[in-house]
């Protein structure tokens, strides 16, 4: 009976698995100028890449409107939150957030812009382009379990703009999760961890290159420029987490057939849990 017992426990806890698996992933805009890398060429394998390691959510940034539609088009249990950096619609590019709508729900969602104004589309400080992040809070269907994802994409230039997007994006998650829900935080950051922004961020959340069960498997760099001869050093996308257990984190380093990269960026994916 105690076999029984402890048997249809275990059962029950696998049914209700809290485990989530969660993706950061730049993909790398649309250039003909990519060449052998231009999106067309590289898409069909960045397309299965996603599909085969099947986060439950993941964010994407550089996404044109043409490569949301084949993410979208594509990977049939997904759909998004997110809208274009230029005009808070269709124009530009996205850091959106994928997930899987079988899994999850959204409860609510927005886009902010990284700058002083951040309700509408707009350049902040020093940087070079509009830059944003998206959000959505979600509900795991079969749980009930509440949890907040976040996904942006830093300025490559503007040093002003790197730091006080950091202070906005720590501002904005007390503003938005006054209920201090567990939280995952995605993106490129175009910056490495001796940087202050990064500094910044750790103060308040969870790198998971550092805070996983396991020891992280992969290179550390994630930014190749889709050179497939030099082991990449610089490590500038992250996933941060806060009110999350990281059980494993990897970078993902896989290359297409031709043994060129599906991007110029490795994306990152991490098994995380609620901490209890």
């Amino acid at each position: 009976m105690k076999k029984l017992f402890f048997g249809l426990l275990i059962a029950s806890n696998l049914f209700f698995s809290q485990d989530l698996k969660v993706m950061t992933y730049n993909i790398r805009l649309s250039l003909e100028s990519d060449k052998e890398n231009s999106w067309n060429n590289r898409k069909d394998d960045a397309l299965a890449l996603m599909s085969y390691y099947h986060p439950d959510y993941f964010g994407v940034q550089e996404a044109v409107p043409q490569q949301m539609i084949d993410i979208k088009t594509n990977l049939k249990d997904y759909d998004f939150v997110g809208v274009g950096r230029d005009d808070g619609k269709n124009q530009g590019e996205y850091s959106a957030i994928f997930y899987d709508k079988n899994k999850l729900e959204v409860t609510k969602s927005g886009t902010f812009w990284l700058g002083e104004t951040p309700e509408k589309p707009s350049k902040g400080w020093d940087a070079a382009y509009n830059r944003v992040c998206t959000y959505a809070f979600f509900k795991i269907k079969k749980t009930g379990k509440q949890f907040l994802a976040m996904n942006l994409h830093f300025d490559h230039v503007g040093d002003v703009a790197r730091v006080n997007s950091a202070k906005l994006i720590l501002e904005k998650i007390k503003k938005l999760n006054p209920k201090n829900l567990p939280l995952t935080l995605t993106g490129d950051f175009n910056l490495t961890d001796d940087s202050e922004p990064i500094k910044i961020m750790s103060k308040s959340l969870d790198n998971v290159f550092y805070h996983s069960k396991k020891p992280h498997y992969g290179p550390k760099g994630t930014f190749t420029g889709f050179d497939i001869n030099t082991i990449p050093q610089d490590r500038i996308d992250y996933i941060f987490v806060k009110g999350f257990e990281v059980l494993s984190n990897r970078t993902i380093n896989d290359r297409r057939e031709n043994l060129l990269y599906p991007s110029d960026h490795f994306p990152i994916l991490a098994e995380i849990d609620f901490k209890k």
